[in-house]
């Protein structure tokens, strides 16, 4: 689609200019707006939350033992879902790595040197090697 341009200059109508600002900034009013709704949502679910710990220490469970669990709980899942993406020669790979690593891979540092590992295959699959 050809622009329009000025008489003297090849440089863009004024009321192209505009309108394309006009309906930039109408996108970021529309962001802001759609922002502000999720951040309501969020924080009725983080109330949610606090009122099941809540009831939670009403029966003698520690919240912060409680939050400790869930915690702990969500990291596990992240952690087999890096496990999960592999192709199964890198799974193979990884079960090598960990057997090798014996217990060491069970201590923090072990378990870095095994996800660095399989962060490392993630970079090379995505550049194509």
């Amino acid at each position: 689609m050809a622009r329009k341009a000025t008489a003297s200059t090849n440089s863009p109508a004024p009321e192209d200019v505009q309108h394309a600002v006009k309906a930039i900034e109408q996108r970021y009013t529309e962001l802001a707006t759609e922002r502000g709704k999720y951040m309501q949502i969020c924080r009725r679910v983080r109330e949610e939350m606090s009122n099941n710990y809540d009831a939670a220490a009403l029966n003698g469970i520690s919240k912060k033992l409680l939050q400790k669990i869930i915690k702990e709980r969500d990291l596990e899942r992240k952690i087999d879902g890096l496990t999960k993406d592999l192709e199964p020669d890198e799974r193979h790979e990884l079960e090598m790595l960990v057997e090798a690593l014996g217990d060491f891979g069970d201590l923090p540092l072990g378990r870095a040197a095994i996800d660095r590992k399989s962060e490392g295959i993630e970079v090379l699959k995505r550049a194509g090697a």
